[in-house]
């Protein structure tokens, strides 16, 4: 893949819709995580589970995640990292993550997780959604999976 040739106008719109898909699952709203997806998107989680719409989907994804009744306060550190074009009006975004998390009962804070993101966009009656979701952990196995950078 190249990297995409997309204005900077667009290249903020996309972030501005990864951000907010991250607002909505670090303030737990359930209802709307989905608002950031395409009807048919799949996601991988951190667990390597894929969630389409046999497993639930994105609103199965959401739920899971978010209505644990011992999910700890979560805040999502990102950071873009390459912008391709993935081909047939699709843009793949590869981001680092990091997961902080602050334990109800203790207020203890510490790095859950960090890891690596790759969002395949497309742009939908002129909002960019996202329409596949990979959420790997980082670690020997995964960043082998990304290849090199472009």
């Amino acid at each position: 893949m190249n990297e995409a040739n997309i204005s900077l106008e667009e290249r903020d719109a996309i972030f501005t819709r990864l951000r907010r898909y991250l607002w909505c699952m670090d303030t737990g709203n359930i209802s709307a995580v989905p608002t950031n997806f395409t009807a048919d998107a799949t996601i991988r989680d951190v667990t390597g589970k894929l969630w389409n719409a046999e497993t639930g989907g994105v609103p199965g994804f959401a739920n899971h995640f978010l209505a644990a009744s011992n999910r700890p306060w979560g805040q999502h550190w990102i950071q873009h990292m390459s912008v391709q074009d993935a081909g047939d009006g699709k843009i793949l975004v590869i981001s680092y993550w990091t997961g902080l998390a602050t334990d109800p009962a203790t207020t203890e804070r510490s790095v859950r997780h960090i890891g690596c993101y790759r969002d395949t966009m497309i742009k939908i009656d002129g909002t960019w959604l996202i329409a596949k979701k990979i959420i790997d952990p980082w670690n020997a196995d995964t960043i082998t999976e990304l290849g090199p950078m472009i």
